[in-house]
């Protein structure tokens, strides 16, 4: 029976508070792993004695490689959860992960590397895939915007963790490791997170629900196929198109904001690199995260009060006004700039969360994991797209300029989702768990 609640969210037949709060900390854990790479993998090319001219290179390549492997996999992960059921897809997410964290610093070679990175490319997307996909599972669809915002807050919780890892190696070496073996120990103990939520996975999440059966009995394909056909949906399009410029201007944010502080800090304020880090990224990325998690709960809310296909345009729309406005800023260190970083916090996490709301509320449950998958493959070409793109706008046109880039792009999916958010009904699916 429906009308369970927690945290404000009322749960769907057939899952307990036991199966959400499982669910969060695999939460937790998934998104951790996907900032810890890019903070702990410098350390890695140093030990192997990757030459400095090259890092930056071969650090794009791999990232850009994991983001095609996802937009290849992410589709048929959500048809093979469809078929398996969640629990498992998750659990082989979270494990297949962890073995590649295990493995990422014992590469004597850039091939050892790079195969070692395929691995947990195919982890992360059964991990991150099942993240987006059970949290619309597990709510019933009047509270499925405050689910989404829940998660929302956790994953940005899980941003906290990489920082904490990153510190490590320092630690071990104190204690007589070499660099070798304090990066190798440091893996392990990232590798040791994926396996404490890969066991409480195996305990807590629900089992598969007959509402899966259906699924079960189609062949893969034909659960892609009809994963594919369902953009023709006017809400599921837009949220596809949502996913693509919320998953860029994350990335935007992650790849450029760093790197142009302590550009600034290095050529207009004489820092040496670590001096601009401390004193300049820093705060900058508490600004943003403190932003990520008031703006979590606070779109969650919102996309429960008015319908979901509104809070897409309201969302994408704070996104262009704050994206566009960095047009201005020529000082990023200056003191009210800070506030435009907390507002693109807000921004970026609503775009977020609005997007999986939607998406979740639309999705037909027996194929639910597909038309999920196809979310996940929109927001990886907006990865995708945001780093090799923005790059090149950094480099040749200004700092500036990939940020103002997805500001015109939030525009365009504003001005798409007023255009149809009317249009947009709630297919009224029965609430019963689809894993």
């Amino acid at each position: 029976m429906t009308g369970r609640r927690i945290l404000g969210i009322e749960l769907a037949r057939g899952i307990s508070r036991t199966h959400l709060w499982a669910y969060f900390y695999a939460v937790l854990i998934a998104s951790a792993y996907a900032g810890s790479l890019a903070t702990l993998q410098p350390g890695v090319l140093q030990v192997m004695g990757v030459p400095f001219a090259e890092q930056g290179n071969l650090t794009g390549n791999l990232a850009a490689m994991q983001e095609v492997l996802f937009i290849v996999l992410l589709g048929l992960i959500g048809a093979i959860s469809d078929k398996v059921g969640r629990k498992s897809v998750y659990i082989f997410g979270l494990l297949t992960t962890s073995l590649g964290f295990a493995l990422y610093p014992t590469a004597d070679s850039i091939a050892e590397l790079v195969g070692y990175r395929i691995i947990i490319a195919i982890g992360s997307a059964a991990m991150l895939g099942m993240m987006v996909t059970v949290i619309a599972d597990y709510s019933t669809n009047k509270t499925r915007g405050k689910a989404n915002g829940v998660q929302g807050f956790i994953a940005t919780l899980g941003a906290f963790i990489p920082p904490f890892l990153s510190a490590l190696p320092a630690q071990f070496v104190a204690r007589g490791y070499s660099e070798l073996e304090a990066q190798q120990a440091t893996f392990a103990v990232a590798a040791l997170l994926g396996v404490s939520a890969a066991i409480i996975a195996f305990i807590g999440l629900a089992p598969r629900a007959t509402q899966a059966a259906a699924a079960a009995r189609e062949s893969i394909a034909r659960i892609l196929i009809d994963g594919a056909r369902a953009s023709r949906d006017k809400g599921i399009a837009l949220s596809y198109g949502a996913a693509f410029i919320s998953r860029g201007d994350l990335a935007v944010t992650g790849a450029f904001l760093g790197l142009w502080l302590v550009q600034y800090g290095m050529q207009h304020q004489g820092m040496t690199p670590s001096e601009a880090l401390a004193s300049l990224l820093m705060p900058a990325i508490l600004a943003v995260v403190s932003g990520a998690l008031i703006g979590s709960i606070l779109m969650g809310i919102l996309a429960d009060k008015i319908s979901r296909a509104a809070a897409v345009p309201v969302a994408s729309g704070l996104a262009a006004a704050v994206y566009m406005s960095i047009f201005f800023v020529d000082d990023p260190t200056l003191p009210w700039v800070k506030f435009l970083l907390f507002l693109m916090g807000v921004a970026e996490i609503s775009a977020f969360v609005s997007s999986q709301a939607l998406v979740g509320q639309q999705a037909e449950p027996q194929h639910r994991g597909a038309i999920m998958g196809f979310f996940g493959v929109a927001g990886a070409v907006g990865i995708l797209i945001a780093t090799k793109g923005g790059g090149m706008l950094f480099d040749n046109v200004g700092p500036s300029s990939p940020f103002v880039v997805f500001g015109a792009l939030n525009l365009v999916v504003c001005l798409w989702g007023i255009a149809v958010h009317r249009s947009i009904r709630d297919p009224d699916w029965p609430d019963e768990a689809g894993d």
